[in-house]
């Protein structure tokens, strides 16, 4: 169940959900270029560049419990999505691969990627303040690699502060929210 799992876990089902809806969006609008950017940009920024480089302990310590569990099942959900996201854009790579993914797993009871239905987003999944909360940790850490670069400062040198900039209250939780 989402609720039995990490705040990055439900954050990335978020993430996801919110990009069902863009891309549904685009889509019903005939726009499968910016329904494809929606997905690139997913795929980059979150899935790969955030979320699979927090998780990778996840993925490879420990014994097979709760946590590796939520992990694998949490990526996998991803992968699955935007392989049927990306169908009518890609429709020999993501069957192949879908057909793949479905082989082991055994999820769905259908031939090919292109007669199952195409995901519909789940309202109870999206939570905004979580996203937020992310993209400004996103932000920040980015912010901070590219200073450090800029002074010579390797990464794996801890700082001894950071001084961020606070507009108002909310910011200011969510930042606390998002200090380790």
């Amino acid at each position: 169940p989402l609720s039995d799992r990490p705040e990055i876990d439900r954050w990335i089902l978020s993430s996801l959900n919110s990009l069902k809806k863009k891309v549904a969006a685009y889509m019903d609008d005939y726009e499968p270029t910016h329904a494809g950017r929606a997905i690139e940009d997913f795929v980059d920024e979150h899935l790969s560049n955030w979320y699979v480089r927090l998780c990778r302990r996840r993925f490879w310590k420990g014994e097979y419990e709760h946590d590796k569990i939520c992990a694998y099942q949490t990526l996998y959900e991803c992968l699955e999505t935007v392989l049927q996201l990306m169908a009518p854009v890609a429709p020999f790579f993501c069957d192949a691969l879908f057909n793949n993914l479905n082989a082991i797993s055994g999820r769905f009871d259908v031939s090919s990627i292109h007669h199952s239905r195409f995901p519909e987003p789940d309202d109870a999944v999206i939570d905004e303040a979580l996203e937020e909360r992310m993209q400004l940790a996103q932000d920040i850490s980015s912010l901070i690699l590219s200073l450090r670069k800029k002074v010579n400062i390797k990464v794996r040198q801890p700082l001894r502060k950071v001084l961020i900039p606070v507009v108002g209250d909310t910011m200011k939780s969510q930042i606390e929210k998002i200090a380790d």
